[in-house]
Order: C-alpha cells, then sequence, then structure tokens
C-alpha cells in the first residue's frame, strides 16, 4: 500500500471512530448522569488498543555497564559493532508488540541523533565514524515492519551545563522539535520523571544543580508536542495523556481505574505510587495507565544479567496483570553492545508469544454456544470480536448466562468494558453450573479496556456473569472463554536461619525435583516430600514435574550459615534480616538509623554480598546508596566497598556487592546516606555473605 493510500486509510478510520462515538454519545442511557463519566480521547482509546508496545534502552549506558551515567562518559565510548535496528523491530513485531519506543536520550544527556545543539551525541563516536544516526534507522526500521514508532526524551540532562538554568528549557525544547519533526509519526512521547541533583559537577550548592518542582516549561513542550504531532501521546510531567502505573516490576492493581482526580486531590494518607496503581473510582479525568518493566532485572543491558532473564511463567504473570488488568504493557528489551538483542532474549520473547497464542487460541463461545441475558438487546454484540458492538445491561446490576449445550472445560475468563463511554463496572462475580447447580467460580471488581481472570480448570455447562455494582448500565463489548495450556512456574526456594530449606510449588500442582550439587534436577532427582536441613555455601536447583509438562528450573545459592548471626542492638534471637524470607523485612528500631552492624559470631571470610530491599507494596527503608565496613574487634573499623544502587526506588531487587578481595571480619556494618522517599529508618528484607 502507499503512502498516499495509508494516510487516506487511516483518515477514514479515524472518521469511523469519530462516528461511532458520537452515535453512542446520543443513547439515553440509564443510571448515574453518564456526562459526569469521565471518557477516554480517540488518540486515548486508540493507544489502549495497542495493548503491548516495546521499551528499547540502549546509549552509552550500554558500553560502560551503568544503569544510570553521570553524564561525564566519553563519546568515544559508544561504538556498536553490528548494529542493527530491524532485528529489534522485528523481533517485537513478531512477539506481537504493536509499537517500539527508543530511548534517544537518557538521563546521562548523551543524544543517539546527530542533534545541533549539543556535542555529546553520537557524532563524535566513533559509531560510523561519526556520520550516523540511530534514531533515523530505528525509525526506518519501524516504517519497514509498519510498527508505531516512539521517543523516550529523558528532561534530566546530567550533561549539558545549562541545567538547572533557565537556559536548560530552551535546549530542551529545541531538541523536543528536533524529534518529532525530522522522524516521520510518533505514536508516544516518553518524558521520565527522575530530575536533578545527580552528575559529574560534584555536590557543591553550585553544581548539584536541583530544580524546583515548576523548573520545566511543560505547556512550551506541549504546544510543540501538539503542533508537530497531534495524534502523539504523552508520557509523563504536567501534561501527561497517561500516567505511570506506580512501580516497574510489572503489575497493576486488581481494581484498577483509569479514571484519576487531579494531583491536587490525592488522598494524603495513601502513596501516590498505590494511587497510581489502584487509580481513583471517582476520578474527573480519563487517565490511563502504562506498565512498565524490563526482561531483565536492569534497563540496560549487562552481561552478568544473561542468565537472569524473565521466565516464560513471570512473563506470562506480567502480561495477566497488566493488560488483563486494564492497563497497558511496556515490555523493555535491552541490546548490547553489538547493538543486537541477546540471543536468549529474543527467544523468550518469542516463547511468551507463542504461549500467549495457545492461552487464547480457541474460544469456547462458539456458534453452538448461546447467550442469554436479563435485558432485551441482542446479546451477540458481546461474542462478535468486534469492539466497537456492545450489549447494553438492562440495569446497573444485571446478568448474563453463556450456556454451551454441553460440559466445557475452561480456566480463563475475558471481559470487556465499551470504555469510550466511560468505565462503569465496579464489581462481578462468575458462577459455574455443574453437577445440577451453581458454583461460586471467580470474582473481580473493574473491568475497563480489558480484564482476563486467571483461576484452576472449572467444567460447567454453563457460566453466569453476574455485575453486582456499577457507576452507570454497563456497556459490555467483549466476553471470551478459553481453557489455557499448563504452564508449571519454578518452585520457590527458601531456607530459614536455622538452615531448614523449604520449596514450594506457586501452581500447587505436580511433584518438586532437586539437586544440593548444582546439577539439572529431573524426575530421577530427590523428590521433595518436607523441608530439610542444609547448611554451608551451596546451590540447589528444583523444577516442578506434572506427568509430561515440566516447569522451568529454580536456582538459589545460599551462603554461609546464619545460626550464629546477630545484629547489633537487636533483642530478636532470629530476626526477619535473616529469616530466608523475602517477604518479611528487618526495619531499624530508631529513627533516623540508617546503618546496622552484623556480628557474625565468628570471623569468616567474605568475597560478596547480597542486600534485597524491602518487597512490600510499601517499599519501607531502601537504601540508595551504601558503604560497607569490617572489623575484627568494633574498636577499629575498615571500609571495603561504596557506592549507589541506580533506579533501586522503582526496581527494588536483589544487589550484589562484590568485594576487590576476599576480607576476614567477625562484624560488619551497612550503612546508606540516603533513603528512598526521605525515610529516616533503614528497611533490609534479606542480607547474604558469600
Amino acid at each position: 500500500m502507499n503512502r498516499e493510500n495509508k494516510r487516506l486509510k487511516l483518515k477514514s478510520e479515524t472518521l469511523l471512530t469519530i462516528l461511532l462515538t458520537l452515535c453512542v454519545n446520543s443513547f439515553n442511557l440509564q443510571g448515574q448522569n453518564i456526562e459526569t463519566l469521565p471518557k477516554p480521547s480517540i488518540k486515548q482509546l486508540q493507544w489502549q488498543q495497542m495493548e503491548t508496545i516495546a521499551f528499547v534502552h540502549f546509549s552509552i549506558n550500554t558500553f560502560t555497564d551503568k544503569e544510570w551515567g553521570y553524564g561525564n562518559e566519553s563519546p568515544e565510548l559508544f561504538n556498536p559493532t553490528n548494529l542493527d535496528c530491524r532485528q529489534w523491530v522485528k523481533i517485537c513485531k513478531d512477539a506481537g508488540m504493536k509499537g517500539v519506543i527508543l530511548t534517544a536520550k537518557h538521563h546521562d544527556g548523551f543524544c543517539l541523533w546527530p542533534s545541533k545543539y549539543t556535542e555529546y551525541s553520537v557524532k563524535n563516536s566513533p559509531w560510523k565514524n561519526g556520520t550516523g544516526d540511530l534514531v533515523r534507522e530505528f525509525a526506518d526500521a519501524c516504517k519497514e515492519f509498519d510498527m508505531k514508532m516512539g521517543l523516550y526524551l529523558s528532561p534530566w540532562d546530567c550533561n549539558h551545563p545549562d541545567y538547572g538554568k533557565p537556559e536548560y528549557n530552551e535546549y530542551f525544547k529545541n531538541q523536543l522539535e528536533e524529534l518529532l519533526s525530522n522522524y516521520g509519526e510518533v505514536f508516544e512521547i516518553w518524558f521520565d520523571g527522575a530530575n536533578g541533583g545527580r552528575g559529574y559537577y560534584g555536590t557543591d550548592k553550585l553544581h548539584t544543580r536541583t530544580i524546583d518542582k515548576d523548573y520545566y516549561n511543560w505547556s512550551e513542550f506541549e504546544s510543540v508536542v501538539k503542533a508537530l504531532q497531534p495524534n502523539c501521546i504523552i508520557h509523563g510531567g504536567k501534561i501527561a495523556d497517561i500516567r505511570w502505573v506506580g512501580n516497574e516490576e510489572g503489575f497493576a492493581g486488581e481494581t484498577h481505574w483509569s479514571t484519576m482526580l487531579t494531583s491536587d486531590k490525592f488522598d494524603k494518607n495513601i502513596p501516590v505510587k498505590d494511587q497510581l496503581n489502584v487509580g481513583h473510582e471517582n476520578g474527573t479525568r480519563w487517565f490511563p495507565s502504562e506498565t512498565d518493566v524490563s526482561i531483565r532485572p536492569g534497563w540496560y543491558y549487562h552481561d552478568s544479567e544473561n542468565h537472569k532473564i524473565k521466565s516464560l511463567p513471570k512473563l506470562l504473570d506480567i502480561y495477566y496483570e497488566s493488560v488483563g488488568r486494564n492497563s497497558l504493557l511496556l515490555l523493555n528489551l535491552s541490546p548490547d553492545k553489538r547493538g543486537r538483542i541477546f540471543t536468549a532474549d529474543s527467544l523468550r520473547l518469542l516463547e511468551w508469544r507463542k504461549q500467549l497464542d495457545l492461552d487464547f487460541n480457541e474460544n469456547l463461545i462458539d456458534g453452538n454456544a448461546s447467550l442469554i441475558a436479563d435485558s432485551k438487546e441482542i446479546f451477540k454484540n458481546a461474542s462478535d470480536g468486534n469492539f466497537q458492538t456492545y450489549w447494553k445491561g438492562d440495569s446497573e446490576q444485571p446478568s448474563f448466562n453463556i450456556e454451551f449445550g454441553e460440559e466445557k472445560t475452561f480456566n480463563r475468563l475475558l471481559l470487556q468494558e465499551f470504555i469510550a463511554e466511560g468505565q462503569r463496572v465496579k464489581h462481578f462475580t462468575v458462577k459455574g453450573y455443574t453437577d445440577n447447580k451453581w458454583i461460586n467460580i471467580a470474582q473481580g471488581t473493574t473491568i475497563g479496556y480489558k480484564r482476563i481472570l486467571r483461576f484452576s480448570e472449572v467444567k460447567a455447562s454453563k457460566i453466569r456473569i453476574i455485575i453486582d455494582e456499577s457507576l452507570a448500565v454497563p456497556l459490555i463489548s467483549e466476553v471470551a472463554v478459553y481453557n489455557a495450556p499448563l504452564v508449571l512456574s519454578a518452585p520457590k526456594i527458601e531456607r530459614n536461619q536455622s538452615g531448614l530449606v523449604n520449596i514450594i510449588s506457586p501452581d500447587k500442582s505436580g511433584k518438586i525435583f532437586y539437586t544440593v550439587d548444582g546439577s539439572e534436577p529431573n524426575n530421577n532427582s530427590i523428590e521433595y516430600t518436607q523441608p530439610f536441613l542444609h547448611d554451608g555455601d551451596f546451590t540447589i536447583k528444583a523444577i516442578v514435574i506434572n506427568g509430561d509438562t515440566k516447569g522451568e528450573i529454580a536456582e538459589k545459592r545460599f551462603g554461609l550459615s546464619k545460626k550464629a548471626w546477630k545484629v547489633i542492638g537487636d533483642k530478636n534471637e532470629f530476626p526477619k534480616l535473616f529469616d530466608g524470607l523475602s517477604k518479611t523485612t528487618w526495619i531499624a528500631n530508631e529513627q533516623d538509623l540508617k546503618s546496622i552492624i552484623i556480628d557474625f559470631g565468628e570471623q569468616i571470610s567474605i568475597s560478596e554480598l547480597q542486600y534485597l530491599p524491602d518487597q512490600s507494596r510499601g517499599n519501607v527503608g531502601i537504601a540508595l546508596d551504601y558503604k560497607i565496613m569490617i572489623s575484627k574487634d568494633r574498636k577499629k573499623w575498615k571500609e571495603v566497598e561504596s557506592g549507589e544502587f541506580s533506579n533501586i526506588r522503582n526496581n527494588p531487587i536483589r544487589q550484589l556487592i562484590t568485594f576487590k578481595k576476599n576480607k576476614k571480619a567477625r562484624y560488619l556494618k551497612f550503612t546508606t546516606k540516603n533513603i528512598a522517599d526521605g525515610q529516616s529508618k533503614l528497611g533490609i528484607a534479606e542480607f547474604d555473605v558469600f
């Protein structure tokens, strides 16, 4: 299809959407005054229907093994040996993604295009002798594979000398104009929320370069976007069309509203990120969420993370807990120093798409099924695969039945609301008819654009869906029932302070087999039947097997025994710090306590340690930086390591601190200067020494 025909097709599709929306707006619906319900704009609606898109983090950080650069890294370090944006985009296309967002400029300020406003860009790198334009190659690849293109432009710039001054706003606007003028249509522009304070300039008052909350000229930035890319979705800043989901772990709240109050109306007793994760039932604006998460622990490529790619069950969880909870999934890929997606990452992504296709391969509501509703409306509109058609209930608490005509086995239920007229459903119940009686299968709260419930296999001849509560008469655009194949999750391996090992199957199905010598487990290995004692520095590998179905192998390394370990000043015999459970957290018992001293009970040799921050939704006491000191007698202390944890606030994963050489000590002091969110007490879920 040539460019002109594509343009005409896009215009006709947009006109059709407008006409359908106008027609729906003319309906006289019952219930709450529908004029008070926030509704999506056309571009917000089209954006939500993309469902899954990709992030690509690639920049000078890739070559320095950092997550956040300082802005003083030489452009000469940027030199991919086999860059191929086509490979990135094709993998995303094959994985079912609808668009890709590239980090054109991250916090360090290095630009992947030859910006005429700075020398800190690819034009001063060895790559293509300074003649390359990575954004251009990326844009061309998106066009070739008919993928929507998005760009990330960090407002924070550690390199630019005017950052923190009024002049920087003009610089940022100029770069925004460059990106939105020269590379074709942009479906989303991403402004990150991390800002100010850090860089290679130092920490004195002159060079800390902190900014006030109104530093950026967001109204001018918005004018640029609207003038150059009127159909572009904006993420971030005070001009956003969409919101961050409140975490970088890949989940939206089980209750998830696409509506929000203005920021001045937020509940001051609830953390902002928790409100972003759930939304506001009484929200006054349509502000849908985007769930950003990386396929690896970090956002940029690191050799050390090649074995830490998220498992297939974990990626499935992320899909069901984002797209399946009324959010849009933004899944990050990290090209390596060659400029290519690592093989294991791409294979995992394609495996994920293949499994999702299997999960939703056959809708059991077929031509033989009957759909019966309390309303006299024609219910077939809710099962025709067309989002623009819908079934309208006859009240705010309607119900409907799906009758298969015979007993069917299923474990998934998909529901969609016609959100062009707002989000309405607050709570619903699902029942199944089996053995001549109705049984409860599941229940849920919000639906929104899409809600997918997962539950254990059920055999039933009928399903009844009851809308228990809604803001206005529900409009259901789609109902589907599936029986997804069994995918076994990797087991969870835990060891308490006494050395008792516990292995748990999250799926509560199949048998668990394990090894303690590092070998790969199979059905001939030791079968786990009950917790067992095992001490020392060793690695357990375990797998769940159910018939011919095998799960992924779980692997957990355990460090030195914690039997004799104590926290100086803590009266608990077995503090939560050493209980082996990531879900429990040790919290300092004094205000402003930002350090901890551990007594190992005897002198031991240490080569590395692991710090796991609090894993609860509250994320209590997360250390942003660290200093490690050791002692043999608690009188003389020696500093052995110090540094900071990049991006740990938004991605609170296990942190590994490796010593330059082995150290002997009886006492270890862990200190932080800065705790996330301005909190005063240090919190640690787990602390391990190897």
